[in-house]
Protein backbone atom coordinates (compact mmCIF):
# COMPACT_ATOMS: atom_id res chain seq x y z
CA UNK A 1 0.00 0.00 0.00
CA UNK A 2 1.38 3.37 -0.97
CA UNK A 3 2.52 5.42 1.98
CA UNK A 4 0.29 8.45 2.54
CA UNK A 5 1.98 11.68 1.49
CA UNK A 6 2.52 14.23 4.19
CA UNK A 7 1.51 17.78 3.49
CA UNK A 8 1.81 21.23 4.99
CA UNK A 9 -0.98 23.73 4.85
CA UNK A 10 -0.17 26.87 2.86
CA UNK A 11 -0.42 28.86 6.11
CA UNK A 12 2.12 26.59 7.85
CA UNK A 13 4.63 26.79 5.01
CA UNK A 14 4.50 30.57 4.95
CA UNK A 15 4.82 30.83 8.75
CA UNK A 16 8.04 28.81 8.54
CA UNK A 17 9.36 30.71 5.49
CA UNK A 18 8.56 34.10 7.03
CA UNK A 19 10.21 33.00 10.28
CA UNK A 20 13.30 32.01 8.28
CA UNK A 21 13.38 35.39 6.54
CA UNK A 22 13.05 37.11 9.93
CA UNK A 23 16.06 35.10 11.08
CA UNK A 24 18.04 36.49 8.14
CA UNK A 25 16.87 40.07 8.63
CA UNK A 26 16.81 40.23 12.41
CA UNK A 27 20.13 41.94 12.78
CA UNK A 28 19.11 44.95 10.72
CA UNK A 29 17.43 46.50 13.73
CA UNK A 30 19.47 44.57 16.27
CA UNK A 31 22.68 46.07 14.96
CA UNK A 32 21.34 49.51 15.78
CA UNK A 33 20.33 48.51 19.27
CA UNK A 34 23.46 46.60 20.10
CA UNK A 35 26.02 48.38 17.93
CA UNK A 36 27.71 45.03 17.35
CA UNK A 37 30.15 44.33 14.60
CA UNK A 38 31.83 41.84 12.61
CA UNK A 39 29.39 38.95 12.60
CA UNK A 40 27.71 42.13 11.85
CA UNK A 41 29.10 43.35 8.57
CA UNK A 42 26.28 41.35 7.06
CA UNK A 43 23.55 43.15 8.97
CA UNK A 44 25.30 46.49 8.89
CA UNK A 45 25.23 46.33 5.08
CA UNK A 46 21.50 45.58 5.13
CA UNK A 47 20.90 48.47 7.51
CA UNK A 48 22.99 50.91 5.48
CA UNK A 49 21.20 49.87 2.30
CA UNK A 50 17.81 50.44 3.92
CA UNK A 51 18.93 53.84 5.20
CA UNK A 52 20.21 54.74 1.74
CA UNK A 53 16.80 54.06 0.16
CA UNK A 54 15.08 55.90 3.00
CA UNK A 55 17.35 58.92 2.53
CA UNK A 56 16.69 58.91 -1.23
CA UNK A 57 12.93 59.00 -0.57
CA UNK A 58 13.33 61.81 1.97
CA UNK A 59 15.44 63.85 -0.45
CA UNK A 60 12.81 63.50 -3.14
CA UNK A 61 9.61 63.73 -1.09
CA UNK A 62 10.71 65.61 2.02
CA UNK A 63 7.86 68.15 1.91
CA UNK A 64 5.24 65.43 1.47
CA UNK A 65 6.69 63.35 4.32
CA UNK A 66 6.84 66.39 6.62
CA UNK A 67 3.17 67.12 5.86
CA UNK A 68 2.21 63.53 6.60
CA UNK A 69 3.90 63.73 9.99
CA UNK A 70 2.31 67.11 10.75
CA UNK A 71 -1.28 65.95 10.18
CA UNK A 72 -0.72 62.98 12.48
CA UNK A 73 -0.62 65.41 15.40
CA UNK A 74 -2.25 68.70 14.34
CA UNK A 75 -5.91 69.51 13.61
CA UNK A 76 -6.39 69.79 9.87
CA UNK A 77 -9.04 70.33 7.24
CA UNK A 78 -9.03 69.09 3.66
CA UNK A 79 -11.39 69.52 0.73
CA UNK A 80 -11.47 67.04 -2.11
CA UNK A 81 -13.41 67.75 -5.30
CA UNK A 82 -14.14 65.10 -7.92
CA UNK A 83 -15.17 65.90 -11.47
CA UNK A 84 -15.02 64.02 -14.75
CA UNK A 85 -15.07 64.47 -18.50
CA UNK A 86 -16.81 61.90 -20.68
CA UNK A 87 -16.91 61.85 -24.46
CA UNK A 88 -19.25 59.21 -25.85
CA UNK A 89 -17.20 57.32 -28.47
CA UNK A 90 -20.32 56.51 -30.47
CA UNK A 91 -21.27 60.15 -30.86
CA UNK A 92 -24.87 59.32 -29.93
CA UNK A 93 -25.78 60.21 -26.37
CA UNK A 94 -29.55 59.86 -26.35
CA UNK A 95 -29.63 59.39 -22.55
CA UNK A 96 -27.74 62.62 -21.87
CA UNK A 97 -25.14 60.81 -19.79
CA UNK A 98 -22.29 62.85 -21.27
CA UNK A 99 -23.89 66.14 -20.24
CA UNK A 100 -24.66 64.90 -16.72
CA UNK A 101 -21.12 63.60 -16.15
CA UNK A 102 -19.42 66.68 -17.57
CA UNK A 103 -21.46 69.10 -15.45
CA UNK A 104 -21.28 67.21 -12.16
CA UNK A 105 -18.99 67.51 -9.14
CA UNK A 106 -18.70 65.72 -5.81
CA UNK A 107 -17.07 67.53 -2.89
CA UNK A 108 -15.87 65.93 0.32
CA UNK A 109 -14.66 68.06 3.22
CA UNK A 110 -12.80 66.23 5.95
CA UNK A 111 -11.84 67.70 9.34
CA UNK A 112 -9.65 65.75 11.74
CA UNK A 113 -8.21 66.41 15.17
CA UNK A 114 -6.05 63.35 15.97
CA UNK A 115 -5.17 64.55 19.47
CA UNK A 116 -8.71 65.28 20.69
CA UNK A 117 -10.06 62.42 18.57
CA UNK A 118 -12.66 64.28 16.57
CA UNK A 119 -13.52 63.85 12.92
CA UNK A 120 -16.13 65.38 10.61
CA UNK A 121 -17.05 64.57 7.02
CA UNK A 122 -19.24 66.85 4.92
CA UNK A 123 -20.41 65.57 1.54
CA UNK A 124 -22.05 67.62 -1.19
CA UNK A 125 -22.70 67.09 -4.89
CA UNK A 126 -23.91 68.96 -7.94
CA UNK A 127 -25.51 67.02 -10.79
CA UNK A 128 -26.35 69.18 -13.82
CA UNK A 129 -27.29 72.12 -11.63
CA UNK A 130 -29.08 70.05 -8.98
CA UNK A 131 -27.35 70.58 -5.64
CA UNK A 132 -27.33 68.03 -2.84
CA UNK A 133 -25.64 69.12 0.36
CA UNK A 134 -25.70 68.89 4.14
CA UNK A 135 -24.73 65.21 4.27
CA UNK A 136 -22.60 65.12 7.41
CA UNK A 137 -20.90 62.51 9.53
CA UNK A 138 -19.23 63.08 12.90
CA UNK A 139 -17.04 60.74 14.91
CA UNK A 140 -15.41 60.99 18.32
CA UNK A 141 -13.84 58.35 20.54
CA UNK A 142 -17.26 57.90 22.19
CA UNK A 143 -19.94 58.31 19.53
CA UNK A 144 -20.77 58.75 15.88
CA UNK A 145 -23.45 61.03 14.49
CA UNK A 146 -24.92 61.64 11.06
CA UNK A 147 -27.20 64.24 9.55
CA UNK A 148 -28.93 64.08 6.18
CA UNK A 149 -30.40 66.97 4.18
CA UNK A 150 -33.99 65.81 4.70
CA UNK A 151 -33.77 65.19 8.47
CA UNK A 152 -34.35 67.72 11.21
CA UNK A 153 -32.50 65.61 13.81
CA UNK A 154 -29.08 64.04 14.17
CA UNK A 155 -28.82 60.23 14.17
CA UNK A 156 -26.50 59.04 16.92
CA UNK A 157 -24.93 55.79 18.11
CA UNK A 158 -22.51 55.62 21.03
CA UNK A 159 -19.58 53.24 21.01
CA UNK A 160 -20.91 51.42 24.08
CA UNK A 161 -24.33 50.95 22.44
CA UNK A 162 -23.31 49.78 18.97
CA UNK A 163 -23.09 46.06 19.75
CA UNK A 164 -26.54 46.06 21.34
CA UNK A 165 -28.06 47.93 18.40
CA UNK A 166 -26.59 45.48 15.90
CA UNK A 167 -28.04 42.60 17.92
CA UNK A 168 -31.45 44.29 17.94
CA UNK A 169 -31.38 44.67 14.17
CA UNK A 170 -29.82 41.30 13.32
CA UNK A 171 -29.86 38.87 16.26
CA UNK A 172 -28.90 35.95 14.01
CA UNK A 173 -25.48 37.42 13.22
CA UNK A 174 -24.73 39.64 16.23
CA UNK A 175 -24.65 38.66 19.90
CA UNK A 176 -24.67 42.16 21.35
CA UNK A 177 -21.20 41.60 22.80
CA UNK A 178 -19.44 42.99 19.72
CA UNK A 179 -17.06 45.85 20.40
CA UNK A 180 -15.89 48.36 17.82
CA UNK A 181 -13.23 50.66 19.16
CA UNK A 182 -13.83 54.15 17.77
CA UNK A 183 -10.38 55.13 19.05
CA UNK A 184 -8.82 52.95 16.36
CA UNK A 185 -10.05 55.33 13.64
CA UNK A 186 -7.79 58.04 15.07
CA UNK A 187 -4.63 55.97 15.41
CA UNK A 188 -2.32 57.29 12.69
CA UNK A 189 0.64 55.05 13.47
CA UNK A 190 0.73 51.36 12.64
CA UNK A 191 3.01 50.53 15.56
CA UNK A 192 3.75 52.61 18.62
CA UNK A 193 7.32 53.10 19.78
CA UNK A 194 6.54 50.88 22.78
CA UNK A 195 5.27 48.08 20.54
CA UNK A 196 8.23 48.40 18.20
CA UNK A 197 10.63 48.29 21.13
CA UNK A 198 8.94 45.14 22.42
CA UNK A 199 9.30 43.37 19.08
CA UNK A 200 12.93 44.43 18.78
CA UNK A 201 13.86 43.41 22.31
CA UNK A 202 11.87 40.17 22.35
CA UNK A 203 12.52 38.82 18.87
CA UNK A 204 15.19 40.66 16.90
CA UNK A 205 17.69 40.79 19.73
CA UNK A 206 17.00 37.16 20.59
CA UNK A 207 17.45 35.99 17.00
CA UNK A 208 20.57 38.06 16.61
CA UNK A 209 22.09 36.50 19.71
CA UNK A 210 21.11 33.00 18.58
CA UNK A 211 22.85 33.29 15.22
CA UNK A 212 26.22 31.54 15.67
CA UNK A 213 29.39 33.45 14.86
CA UNK A 214 30.81 30.60 12.79
CA UNK A 215 27.74 30.60 10.49
CA UNK A 216 29.19 33.68 8.77
CA UNK A 217 32.12 33.64 6.36
CA UNK A 218 33.55 36.37 4.16
CA UNK A 219 35.90 36.74 1.21
CA UNK A 220 36.77 39.34 -1.41
CA UNK A 221 35.14 38.96 -4.81
CA UNK A 222 34.58 41.17 -7.85
CA UNK A 223 30.96 41.32 -9.00
CA UNK A 224 29.17 42.75 -12.05
CA UNK A 225 26.29 45.08 -11.19
CA UNK A 226 24.36 47.17 -13.72
CA UNK A 227 27.19 47.09 -16.22
CA UNK A 228 29.89 47.90 -13.65
CA UNK A 229 32.52 45.62 -12.13
CA UNK A 230 32.75 46.30 -8.41
CA UNK A 231 35.19 45.08 -5.78
CA UNK A 232 33.10 43.64 -2.99
CA UNK A 233 33.14 41.66 0.21
CA UNK A 234 31.15 38.46 -0.17
CA UNK A 235 29.50 37.56 3.15
CA UNK A 236 27.67 34.25 3.47
CA UNK A 237 25.30 33.16 6.22
CA UNK A 238 25.01 29.37 6.16
CA UNK A 239 22.70 27.72 8.70
CA UNK A 240 22.29 23.97 8.93
CA UNK A 241 18.87 22.37 9.22
CA UNK A 242 19.33 21.88 12.96
CA UNK A 243 20.53 25.44 13.57
CA UNK A 244 17.66 26.95 11.58
CA UNK A 245 15.04 24.75 13.24
CA UNK A 246 16.34 25.62 16.70
CA UNK A 247 16.10 29.36 16.05
CA UNK A 248 12.64 29.17 14.45
CA UNK A 249 11.46 26.90 17.29
CA UNK A 250 12.57 29.50 19.81
CA UNK A 251 10.80 32.28 17.88
CA UNK A 252 7.55 30.28 17.72
CA UNK A 253 7.73 29.22 21.38
CA UNK A 254 8.28 32.81 22.46
CA UNK A 255 5.41 34.03 20.29
CA UNK A 256 3.12 31.31 21.62
CA UNK A 257 3.18 32.75 25.15
CA UNK A 258 3.78 36.40 24.28
CA UNK A 259 0.67 38.21 25.52
CA UNK A 260 2.08 41.56 24.41
CA UNK A 261 2.39 40.26 20.85
CA UNK A 262 -1.25 39.17 20.94
CA UNK A 263 -2.23 42.63 22.19
CA UNK A 264 -0.37 44.16 19.23
CA UNK A 265 -2.12 41.81 16.79
CA UNK A 266 -5.47 42.59 18.39
CA UNK A 267 -4.87 46.33 18.27
CA UNK A 268 -3.70 46.33 14.65
CA UNK A 269 -6.54 44.06 13.55
CA UNK A 270 -9.18 46.17 15.29
CA UNK A 271 -8.52 48.92 12.72
CA UNK A 272 -10.12 46.80 10.02
CA UNK A 273 -12.11 43.96 11.58
CA UNK A 274 -15.01 43.57 14.06
CA UNK A 275 -14.17 42.24 17.52
CA UNK A 276 -15.53 38.75 16.78
CA UNK A 277 -13.27 38.47 13.73
CA UNK A 278 -10.30 39.68 15.78
CA UNK A 279 -11.02 37.04 18.45
CA UNK A 280 -11.12 34.40 15.73
CA UNK A 281 -7.85 35.70 14.32
CA UNK A 282 -6.20 35.32 17.73
CA UNK A 283 -7.53 31.77 18.00
CA UNK A 284 -6.20 31.06 14.51
CA UNK A 285 -2.88 32.59 15.56
CA UNK A 286 -2.57 30.20 18.51
CA UNK A 287 -3.59 27.24 16.35
CA UNK A 288 -1.26 28.35 13.58
CA UNK A 289 1.72 28.56 15.94
CA UNK A 290 1.00 25.08 17.32
CA UNK A 291 0.59 23.73 13.80
CA UNK A 292 3.78 25.42 12.64
CA UNK A 293 5.79 23.96 15.56
CA UNK A 294 4.55 20.46 14.77
CA UNK A 295 5.23 20.91 11.05
CA UNK A 296 8.68 22.37 11.78
CA UNK A 297 9.61 19.30 13.79
CA UNK A 298 8.60 17.04 10.89
CA UNK A 299 9.93 19.28 8.13
CA UNK A 300 12.88 18.44 5.95
CA UNK A 301 15.32 21.28 5.23
CA UNK A 302 18.20 19.23 3.83
CA UNK A 303 20.44 22.13 2.83
CA UNK A 304 19.50 24.48 5.62
CA UNK A 305 19.42 28.17 4.74
CA UNK A 306 21.98 30.07 2.72
CA UNK A 307 22.00 33.84 2.34
CA UNK A 308 24.86 35.63 0.61
CA UNK A 309 25.45 39.35 0.32
CA UNK A 310 28.02 41.15 -1.80
CA UNK A 311 28.93 44.47 -0.17
CA UNK A 312 30.60 47.49 -1.76
CA UNK A 313 31.14 50.76 0.13
CA UNK A 314 29.05 49.40 3.05
CA UNK A 315 26.02 48.82 0.78
CA UNK A 316 24.54 45.59 -0.54
CA UNK A 317 25.09 45.33 -4.31
CA UNK A 318 24.07 41.71 -4.83
CA UNK A 319 22.22 39.02 -2.88
CA UNK A 320 21.37 35.35 -3.17
CA UNK A 321 18.96 33.69 -0.73
CA UNK A 322 17.99 30.00 -0.88
CA UNK A 323 15.98 27.66 1.30
CA UNK A 324 14.47 24.30 0.39
CA UNK A 325 11.90 22.68 2.65
CA UNK A 326 9.01 20.27 2.66
CA UNK A 327 7.22 17.56 4.64
CA UNK A 328 9.51 14.89 3.15
CA UNK A 329 12.64 14.58 1.03
CA UNK A 330 10.49 13.87 -2.03
CA UNK A 331 8.21 16.88 -1.49
CA UNK A 332 10.59 19.78 -1.28
CA UNK A 333 9.83 23.32 -2.39
CA UNK A 334 12.67 25.72 -3.08
CA UNK A 335 12.35 29.44 -2.33
CA UNK A 336 14.97 31.72 -3.87
CA UNK A 337 15.64 35.43 -4.06
CA UNK A 338 18.54 36.59 -6.20
CA UNK A 339 19.56 39.80 -7.86
CA UNK A 340 21.58 42.99 -7.84
CA UNK A 341 21.11 46.57 -6.74
CA UNK A 342 23.13 49.75 -7.03
CA UNK A 343 22.10 52.48 -4.61
CA UNK A 344 23.62 55.87 -5.32
CA UNK A 345 22.67 59.36 -4.25
CA UNK A 346 21.00 60.28 -7.54
CA UNK A 347 20.27 56.86 -9.06
CA UNK A 348 18.95 53.60 -7.68
CA UNK A 349 18.85 50.43 -9.79
CA UNK A 350 17.70 46.95 -8.86
CA UNK A 351 17.01 43.67 -10.61
CA UNK A 352 15.64 40.79 -8.53
CA UNK A 353 14.02 37.44 -9.19
CA UNK A 354 11.85 35.66 -6.63
CA UNK A 355 11.36 31.97 -7.35
CA UNK A 356 9.24 29.15 -5.93
CA UNK A 357 9.81 25.66 -7.31
CA UNK A 358 7.97 22.68 -5.82
CA UNK A 359 8.90 20.17 -8.52
CA UNK A 360 5.62 20.53 -10.37
CA UNK A 361 5.63 24.28 -10.94
CA UNK A 362 8.49 26.72 -11.27
CA UNK A 363 7.07 30.18 -10.59
CA UNK A 364 9.26 33.22 -11.07
CA UNK A 365 8.58 36.88 -10.38
CA UNK A 366 11.03 39.45 -11.70
CA UNK A 367 11.29 42.94 -10.20
CA UNK A 368 13.41 45.59 -11.90
CA UNK A 369 13.76 49.28 -11.26
CA UNK A 370 15.66 52.28 -12.56
CA UNK A 371 15.08 55.39 -10.44
CA UNK A 372 16.70 58.76 -11.03
CA UNK A 373 16.52 62.06 -9.11
CA UNK A 374 18.88 64.73 -10.46
CA UNK A 375 18.55 68.51 -10.37
CA UNK A 376 15.05 68.18 -8.86
CA UNK A 377 13.89 66.03 -11.78
CA UNK A 378 12.83 62.39 -11.66
CA UNK A 379 12.82 59.73 -14.34
CA UNK A 380 11.65 56.33 -13.05
CA UNK A 381 10.69 52.91 -14.28
CA UNK A 382 9.67 49.88 -12.19
CA UNK A 383 8.57 46.58 -13.71
CA UNK A 384 7.06 43.45 -12.16
CA UNK A 385 6.74 40.50 -14.53
CA UNK A 386 5.85 36.83 -14.53
CA UNK A 387 5.44 34.34 -17.35
CA UNK A 388 1.89 35.53 -18.04
CA UNK A 389 1.70 39.18 -16.98
CA UNK A 390 3.68 42.40 -16.82
CA UNK A 391 3.03 45.48 -14.68
CA UNK A 392 5.09 48.57 -15.50
CA UNK A 393 5.28 51.95 -13.78
CA UNK A 394 6.95 54.87 -15.54
CA UNK A 395 7.10 58.39 -14.19
CA UNK A 396 8.71 61.78 -14.64
CA UNK A 397 8.66 64.65 -12.15
CA UNK A 398 10.01 68.16 -11.82
CA UNK A 399 10.15 70.10 -8.55
CA UNK A 400 10.32 73.89 -8.88
CA UNK A 401 9.97 76.28 -5.90
CA UNK A 402 8.04 73.69 -3.89
CA UNK A 403 5.66 72.77 -6.72
CA UNK A 404 5.89 69.29 -8.20
CA UNK A 405 4.72 68.55 -11.75
CA UNK A 406 4.38 64.85 -12.43
CA UNK A 407 3.37 62.47 -15.19
CA UNK A 408 2.97 58.79 -14.27
CA UNK A 409 1.74 55.72 -16.12
CA UNK A 410 0.77 52.26 -14.88
CA UNK A 411 0.61 49.65 -17.64
CA UNK A 412 -0.70 46.11 -17.26
CA UNK A 413 -0.19 43.50 -19.97
CA UNK A 414 -1.88 40.10 -19.86
CA UNK A 415 0.49 37.90 -21.86
CA UNK A 416 -2.07 35.12 -22.31
CA UNK A 417 -4.63 37.32 -24.05
CA UNK A 418 -2.22 40.03 -25.25
CA UNK A 419 -4.58 42.61 -23.75
CA UNK A 420 -3.26 45.86 -22.30
CA UNK A 421 -4.66 48.26 -19.74
CA UNK A 422 -3.09 51.63 -19.00
CA UNK A 423 -3.73 54.19 -16.29
CA UNK A 424 -2.32 57.66 -16.92
CA UNK A 425 -1.89 59.93 -13.91
CA UNK A 426 -0.57 63.47 -14.21
CA UNK A 427 -0.88 66.58 -12.13
CA UNK A 428 0.74 69.17 -9.92
CA UNK A 429 1.13 69.43 -6.14
CA UNK A 430 2.49 71.94 -3.65
CA UNK A 431 3.30 71.16 -0.01
CA UNK A 432 4.10 73.89 2.48
CA UNK A 433 4.48 73.86 6.23
CA UNK A 434 0.83 74.57 7.05
CA UNK A 435 -1.03 73.88 3.80
CA UNK A 436 -1.02 71.84 0.61
CA UNK A 437 -2.89 71.65 -2.66
CA UNK A 438 -2.84 69.20 -5.52
CA UNK A 439 -4.49 68.54 -8.86
CA UNK A 440 -4.67 64.97 -10.14
CA UNK A 441 -5.89 63.89 -13.57
CA UNK A 442 -6.57 60.23 -14.32
CA UNK A 443 -7.37 58.67 -17.68
CA UNK A 444 -7.70 55.10 -18.87
CA UNK A 445 -6.55 53.36 -22.02
CA UNK A 446 -7.50 49.84 -23.05
CA UNK A 447 -8.67 47.96 -26.09
CA UNK A 448 -11.37 50.11 -27.70
CA UNK A 449 -10.87 52.96 -25.22
CA UNK A 450 -8.49 55.91 -25.53
CA UNK A 451 -7.65 58.48 -22.88
CA UNK A 452 -10.02 61.11 -24.30
CA UNK A 453 -13.14 59.01 -23.64
CA UNK A 454 -13.08 59.32 -19.85
CA UNK A 455 -10.96 61.47 -17.56
CA UNK A 456 -11.26 61.90 -13.80
CA UNK A 457 -10.02 65.02 -12.01
CA UNK A 458 -9.29 65.17 -8.28
CA UNK A 459 -8.46 68.50 -6.68
CA UNK A 460 -7.34 68.66 -3.07
CA UNK A 461 -6.77 71.59 -0.72
CA UNK A 462 -5.73 71.11 2.89
CA UNK A 463 -4.50 73.22 5.77
CA UNK A 464 -3.50 73.03 9.41
CA UNK A 465 -6.02 74.68 11.74
CA UNK A 466 -6.02 75.61 15.42
CA UNK A 467 -9.15 73.61 16.21
CA UNK A 468 -12.20 72.08 14.55
CA UNK A 469 -15.51 73.88 14.28
CA UNK A 470 -18.01 71.03 14.62
CA UNK A 471 -21.66 71.88 15.22
CA UNK A 472 -23.58 69.03 16.84
CA UNK A 473 -25.85 71.14 19.03
CA UNK A 474 -28.00 72.84 16.40
CA UNK A 475 -30.51 69.98 16.14
CA UNK A 476 -32.13 67.39 18.37
CA UNK A 477 -30.67 63.90 18.52
CA UNK A 478 -32.23 60.51 17.76
CA UNK A 479 -30.20 58.04 19.84
CA UNK A 480 -30.50 54.85 17.80
CA UNK A 481 -28.31 52.94 20.23
CA UNK A 482 -30.91 53.10 23.00
CA UNK A 483 -33.84 52.03 20.81
CA UNK A 484 -35.28 48.57 20.31
CA UNK A 485 -35.71 47.08 16.84
CA UNK A 486 -39.41 47.95 16.99
CA UNK A 487 -38.64 51.56 17.92
CA UNK A 488 -36.11 51.87 15.10
CA UNK A 489 -38.69 50.39 12.71
CA UNK A 490 -41.29 52.89 13.88
CA UNK A 491 -38.87 55.79 13.49
CA UNK A 492 -38.03 54.76 9.92
CA UNK A 493 -41.70 54.38 8.98
CA UNK A 494 -43.07 57.46 10.74
CA UNK A 495 -40.27 60.04 10.45
CA UNK A 496 -37.35 58.99 8.26
CA UNK A 497 -39.25 57.75 5.19
CA UNK A 498 -41.84 60.58 5.02
CA UNK A 499 -39.11 63.24 5.27
CA UNK A 500 -37.06 61.43 2.61
CA UNK A 501 -40.04 61.28 0.24
CA UNK A 502 -40.85 64.96 0.77
CA UNK A 503 -37.23 65.92 0.11
CA UNK A 504 -37.09 63.86 -3.10
CA UNK A 505 -40.19 65.58 -4.47
CA UNK A 506 -38.21 68.77 -5.09
CA UNK A 507 -36.08 66.95 -7.67
CA UNK A 508 -38.96 65.51 -9.68
CA UNK A 509 -39.38 68.65 -11.73
CA UNK A 510 -35.69 68.60 -12.55
CA UNK A 511 -36.02 65.31 -14.37
CA UNK A 512 -35.11 62.92 -11.56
Amino acid sequence: MEKQRKSFSRKTIWIIVVAAIIVVGAGVSAAVLLNLNPKQQYFSAELESWNSMKEAAENRYGDELDWTEEIKESPNESTLELSAEYNDPSGFDSMGIQEIVNSSTITLKNSLDPTNKEMALDLSANFSGITIEDIRFYLTSEKMMASLPFLDKFLQVKESELGGMLHELDPANFTGEEEIDFDSFFNQSMLSEEDMEHLQDTYLKMIYDELPEDAFTSEDEAVDVNGETLDSTKITLDLSEEQLKNIIEKVLTTAETDEKLKEIIQQQSSFSYPSDDVSQMLEDFDAGIAEAKKALNEAKIPNGLTSTLWVNDDLVVKRDFTIELGPSESELAEFTLAGTQLLQEENQNFDYTLGVNDGTMDNMVNLTGDLSWQDNMADDQIKISTSDMELVFTGTEELNDGTRDFDRTFSFVDQTSASTFELNWDGVSTYEQDQMNAEHNLSFVSEGMNESIFQLSINTDAKIVKSLDIDTDSMEVVDLGTMSAEEIDAYIQEEFTPQLQQWMMQFMGAGF
